[in-house]
């Protein structure tokens, strides 16, 4: 696992960090307990909690109480639709539940920033110590003017394969406003109706791939030997320098150990030379759709 530093914060962030989300939830505090020692066997220290249930705070607390707390970042994304003092009531209870004293850092849906009272009292909260850091969650072209206002520390964003130029401008201002950034949904739902339509204008599914297959879509995605479609899509997102960690939900040791291997490989020169070609033609086909 490769670290990376989380702006001006001091803290070293794995390059690949896990949403734990709790809505839903069925799970045993075991089952979040034994999900949280197996991002440490791969060398992740950097995790984020959605809606968490009791379960998922009792045993992530269970899991992260071996660990020394300066060496592990976490997150806690706020439950939406809360008012501030509601706020600050729930982060308190999701501290107790957890056993922990302070989150690195608390996010809020950018939706959520339109109530008057939320953004005063996260910063309350960091204030008065429950959280180190504050942050923006949501689509980047929702998030130019909190980044633009400096209101926030970090942000939580969506950025991939297809994300737009100004999603890509986003992520670099927040960098050079000294935010941290944090890439999630590095496989967008967009992506895979692209990659059969681009496999099934190729000539079928059983020819035989070479190092160009698929050139000009994104084919090609789902026939590079070594790599699933899931590995490049994070691979990619980690070549952004502005990104300190790429998000991702998994239930599974064996689907984590996967996803954290692409730390420490590079993507091979062909596939991003592959991405710019499909990118270019997505773009090019848009721009025609638009003028039509």
């Amino acid at each position: 696992m490769r670290y990376r530093p989380f702006a001006r914060t001091g803290m070293a962030v794995s390059a690949i960090s896990l949403k734990l989300n709790g809505e839903g939830d069925e799970r045993e505090a075991s089952d979040w307990r034994d999900l949280t020692h197996a991002a440490f066997e791969e060398g992740v220290n950097t995790f984020e909690l959605v809606r968490p249930s009791p379960a998922l705070m009792r045993g992530f607390g269970e899991g992260i109480a071996a660990v020394k707390r300066t060496l592990v970042f976490v997150a806690l994304r706020l439950d939406p639709g809360l008012d501030g003092q509601a706020a600050i009531d729930w982060v308190d209870d999701v501290l107790e539940g957890t056993g922990l004293e302070e989150f690195n850092l608390v996010s809020v849906d950018v939706g959520d920033t339109a109530s008057g009272s939320i953004v005063p009292a996260m910063r309350w909260m960091k204030d008065e110590g429950m959280a180190h850091r504050l942050a923006v969650a949501g689509p980047g072209d929702l998030l130019e003017e909190p980044v633009q206002l400096g209101l926030f520390d970090a942000v939580v964003t969506p950025f991939n394969l297809l994300s737009t130029w100004r999603e890509r401008h986003l992520v670099r201002v927040a960098l050079e406003s000294q935010m941290g950034v944090i890439s999630c949904d590095p496989w967008p739902p967009a992506l895979s109706p692209l990659i059969e339509s681009g496999r099934a204008n190729k000539g079928g599914w059983f020819r035989k791939a070479h190092t160009l297959e698929g050139a000009g879509s994104y084919a090609f995605l789902a026939s590079t030997p070594g790599w699933t479609v899931e590995q490049i899509c994070v691979g990619y997102a980690l070549t952004e320098p502005a990104v300190a960690t790429v998000q991702v939900e998994t239930s599974g040791h064996e689907h984590l150990a996967a996803l954290a291997e692409v730390t420490d490989r590079g993507l091979p020169s062909a596939v991003s030379a592959q991405i710019e070609m499909a990118r270019f033609a997505q773009e090019r086909e848009a721009g025609a759709r638009r003028r039509a």
